[in-house]
């Protein structure tokens, strides 16, 4: 009975670290180890405390149970006062099955709420030589002990922590480092087109909560979002210098995409970087294509609006404007999607 239980967990130890591996969410993942933790270990309850550097101190990131949000609150200096601090500073595992007697045992934790701790087991969350946090095991089931084989599934699941929270700190920076890099390419394109000012950012809102309408997913929402940020980057990409403003204009989707379509992050964007001046009616460029993709068009009907509201807003009523932009896009644009910009603009006001 006793190997027969062991394979069963050891079989849910490794199904936890595929799940882990298909995400980057972080509340997600750690919500996902929480759960693990008490069914691997047979405690009443589990926690994740990680660290904050700066401040010197930890925080409940996850908890299994009732009492997840009022504990979230809770700060714990980072010192060897706390079964996790003490974990934190040495580095060390520790089994304390009977805190009452423990004076390392944080009882601010039970008084803010109403929780009686009988027993931990907790281990520290490390990748190479940064810790993370701890995650902790509450309260053995049936009043019965945390023994060495709890601590060898909990390290288990800390190493797994350890490798889930690396990849997503490891996917924010990343994230940042793209968001900056889109700010610095935002303002390289408006010092080459200072008229245009915030043009990126408004058909951004646009075009989004378009997409928002259309009740695109996440993913798609995001390619949309992508093709917005770079839909003008073709104009950054001219060989020669005195190439005309106009020669410019007609070329830049084409180009745009070329930059790209290559990248794995951007390439669902690539087309509608490349369709965005198309009309369905045969009047856009640079292909003078009919057939256009709905997402493509969104962009497009923002662009659009966006461009000829900067170039005339000095010398007319905005609502005169927006009446007289919806007649010039209908055979343009699809009829719904006109529709949707309508809405929008409208609400704007």
């Amino acid at each position: 009975m006793e190997v027969r239980e062991k394979i069963d967990i050891l079989s849910r130890l490794c199904q936890m670290g595929k799940e882990l591996s298909s995400s980057i969410d972080i509340d997600e993942l750690l919500a996902k180890i929480s759960k693990c933790i008490s069914e691997v270990c047979d405690s009443e309850t589990a926690s994740i405390i990680l660290l904050d550097e700066e401040k010197k101190e930890m925080y409940f990131k996850k908890v299994a149970g009732e009492m997840g949000e009022i504990i979230k609150r809770i700060r714990i200096p980072l010192n060897e006062h706390s079964i996790a601090g003490w974990c934190i500073v040495n580095k060390l595992p520790l089994i304390v099955n009977d805190v009452s007697v423990d004076p390392r045992h944080f009882k601010q934790v039970d008084k803010k709420t109403q929780f009686v701790t009988r027993s931990i087991l907790a281990v520290p969350i490390i990748w190479g030589d940064k810790v993370f946090g701890v995650v902790e095991a509450v309260n053995k089931n049936q009043e019965k002990n945390f023994d060495e084989k709890d601590l060898e599934y909990l390290t288990i699941l800390a190493h797994q922590a350890a490798v889930a929270l690396k990849n997503v700190y490891l996917m924010e920076d990343l994230r940042n480092f793209f968001s900056y890099s889109v700010e610095i390419l935002i303002s390289a394109l408006e010092t080459l087109e200072p008229f245009a000012q915030g043009h990126i950012f408004r058909v951004a809102r646009y075009a989004t909560s378009m997409a928002r309408k259309l009740n695109y997913s996440k993913e798609r929402l995001e390619t949309v979002l992508y093709a917005v940020y770079f839909h003008d980057v073709g104009k950054l990409a001219q060989e020669n210098i005195y190439v005309s403003r106009q020669e410019i204009e007609k070329t830049h989707p084409v180009k745009g995409a070329g930059l790209i379509e290559n990248i794995k992050l951007l390439e669902a964007s690539a087309p509608l970087v490349r369709y965005h001046h198309e009309k369905i009616d045969g009047s856009g460029y640079p292909e003078g294509r009919r057939e256009i993709p709905e997402d493509a068009q969104i962009i497009g009907i923002a662009v659009d609006y966006d461009e000829k509201w900067t170039s005339v807003s000095n010398s007319i009523d905005k609502s005169e404007f927006d009446e007289q932009f919806l007649q010039y896009a209908r055979g343009k644009y699809a009829d719904h999607i006109i529709e949707i910009f309508r809405e929008i603009i409208g609400k704007r006001k």
